[in-house]
């Protein structure tokens, strides 16, 4: 792929990542300036999107579901698309929204409520946290049994038991454990499950706070900001200190804890045989978001109740499809109660999804092991270059010690690094001629404004920019998720952007 990035498309705002592929979960924004008017919500930028990722932008076929309900069913006020009826009753529910009407047509279902501006951004919130969003595929052959689009785009897949095979291969990355495997339409969406089913089970035993170790993904932040009883955050996870003494107090009280191995972004890993120790003398679950390294390349089972991943990351690998994975312990206190009640809260994924998703995983094991080797020779390369002030990835001296205790092997390493960068951001940034725009996990390397992207309220003023530096994240760190690229030619890229 380094190969092909002199083709003009790939310096354009908005086009697909990848390019072509109407699937594509990510999009281009080659300059600072295109990542700060996507953020502000500049008409200039938006109305350049092809793409974008799923729970954050509407897909074209989504918005294109949105007008014809609006042509041919009379709905003029706010209307969201969601994978199911359950779903939508969930958010009726859970918001106690009054007037709203459930549309069915043909699988596809349309939530419409009353205009009320509060009530309509709570929706659209709850639907980015949890992924409960219709796939694009869904709404691809909705659109094509309709007449409102000539085709169905073209791609590999495995049409024999697609369900079953996704389980088989993600189960048999934990021969002998036992875990019960569930597919949901997105991570996020089997964060959401976990947490709803454990927070009810651990409500029953008067457990109200939920406790969130290291600096996690902002979706992931904000369901227990929003939807728990109460939260509380440990931004350092090396140091557990400040966790047991907290511990030591209000353990009698914590419901769970929900971390990510390694973190994101600066791919920081707790000493897992300590963390466990720890909660297991309060009887304290914890579910582990392993999405930025993967099942191929980590195993929380000794640790973890509770095991999420993206599989729309390195599982895929080509970033087209949207997908999670939650796994349930047999070891966990509270493995009969979760597999009771998780299936509630989980949005099953399309078939097409899994069809596409059971092709991908073939190539899971020797993808992540090619991508880890050049991530290794890349991040030796920027902690050797003077024009970088830091390096973070999973063999960095602060963090390959317990990195090394849920490794699966000795030489595997994370395919995403974080660097920050020694010289200004926006000419570096501007410069590099290399793929730049949300998401990782991919066979091709892409590069993110992490803290733009995730975090834009804290990177725009001086107060977030002030707590950022407090917490130790700086504002202009790039997070590299790296491919299967020749690493030398990427090195090349690098050096060029840095004025080398």
């Amino acid at each position: 792929m380094i190969l092909e990035i002199e083709e003009p498309h790939r310096r354009i705002c908005g086009e697909r990542i990848p390019f072509e592929n109407i699937h594509a979960v990510s999009m281009s924004l080659p300059e600072v300036a295109d990542v700060i008017g996507y953020e502000e919500k500049r008409t200039e930028t938006l109305s350049r999107l092809k793409a974008g990722y799923p729970r954050f932008v509407a897909h074209a076929y989504i918005e294109k579901i949105l007008d014809y309900n609006r042509e041919t069913k009379g709905v003029d006020g706010p209307q969201f698309i969601v994978n199911s009826r359950k779903a939508a009753d969930h958010i009726v529910s859970f918001f106690q929204v009054e007037g709203a009407r459930i549309i069915e047509d043909e699988g596809i279902i349309t939530l419409t409520i009353p205009s009320h501006k509060e009530n309509e951004s709570k929706i659209l919130s709850f639907i980015q946290h949890t992924g409960c969003l219709l796939s694009s595929r869904k709404a691809e052959d909705y659109l094509f049994k309709k007449g409102l689009i000539d085709s169905i785009y073209k791609e590999e897949s495995r049409k024999e038991e697609p369900y079953e095979r996704v389980e088989a291969s993600l189960s048999a990355l934990y021969p002998d454990k036992n875990l019960q495997v569930y597919l949901a339409t997105s991570g996020m969406n089997a964060v959401y499950a976990a947490f709803r089913a454990l927070d009810r089970i651990r409500a029953e035993e008067g457990k109200d706070i939920w406790l969130r170790l290291g600096w996690l993904y902002v979706d992931n932040i904000r369901i227990l900001e929003k939807y728990s009883r109460g939260s509380h955050i440990f931004h350092d996870v090396v140091d557990l200190k400040e966790l047991e003494e907290f511990l030591s107090k209000e353990g009698h009280r914590v419901a769970a804890i929900l971390t990510e191995s390694p973190t994101n972004p600066l791919i920081q890993v707790p000493d897992y045989p300590e963390l466990k120790k720890l909660l297991e003398k309060y009887g304290i679950p914890l579910v582990a978001d392993i999405s930025v390294a993967g099942s191929a390349v980590v195993d929380l089972s000794p640790y973890a109740d509770v095991i999420v991943e993206s599989l729309t990351k390195f599982a895929s690998g080509h970033a087209d499809v949207m997908m999670g994975a939650l796994f349930l312990n047999p070891s966990s206190t509270y493995f009969e109660k979760l597999k009771n009640d998780c299936p509630e809260f989980l949005e099953i994924p399309y078939i097409r999804d899994c069809e596409r998703m059971s092709f991908e995983l073939e190539g899971y094991i020797e993808r992540v092991k090619e991508i880890g080797r050049n991530a290794a020779k890349l991040a030796n390369f920027f902690s050797n270059h003077p024009k970088i002030k830091a390096v973070h990835w999973s063999g960095s001296e602060e963090n390959h010690g317990n990195f090394s205790k849920i490794a699966r092997d000795k030489d595997l390493h994370c395919g995403v690094i974080t660097i920050e960068p020694g010289v200004p951001l926006e000419p570096f940034y501007n410069s590099l001629r290399l793929l730049k725009g949300p998401s990782f996990g991919t066979e091709f390397t892409l590069n993110m404004l992490y803290m733009y992207l995730a975090h834009y309220e804290l990177v725009s003023t001086e107060a977030g920019r002030g707590f950022l530096k407090e917490v130790g994240l700086d504002p202009n760190l790039i997070r590299i998720s790296i491919g299967r690229e020749n690493p030398e030619l990427l090195i090349a890229e690098y050096k060029k952007a840095l004025g080398d």
